[in-house]
């Protein structure tokens, strides 16, 4: 049996962003289609993810709660994470809804 978990196009792209966000400081273009995941938390499954309230996603009606695809880069400063599939602009992380 033979599983794929990602196509190729996608982990290029992958590879992409991540090598853009190492070398080069976020701009506006990177993140111009980003969903907006609100009182986000990272969840393990049987690989790091996120989950949190989103505006913004393609698949996924804004207002829900989402779990996203493994996490590969993840910079709580920049408030940004890309995941196999995306980018995510992070806004408050669970538990700090009141602050």
């Amino acid at each position: 049996m033979t599983c794929t978990f990602a196509d190729a196009d996608t982990l290029t792209r992958l590879a992409d962003d991540i090598r853009k966000a190492s070398s080069e400081r976020f701009g506006p273009a990177m993140l111009a289609n980003a969903p907006f995941l609100d009182e986000y938390g990272l969840v393990r499954q049987p690989a790091l993810s996120l989950t949190g309230i989103v505006t913004g996603h393609p698949r996924i009606s804004d207002g829900h709660r989402c779990l996203s695809t493994q996490i590969f880069y993840l910079d709580l400063e920049q408030g940004v994470a890309r995941t196999v599939n995306r980018w995510y602009r992070l806004g408050r992380p669970h538990g700090l809804e009141g602050h």
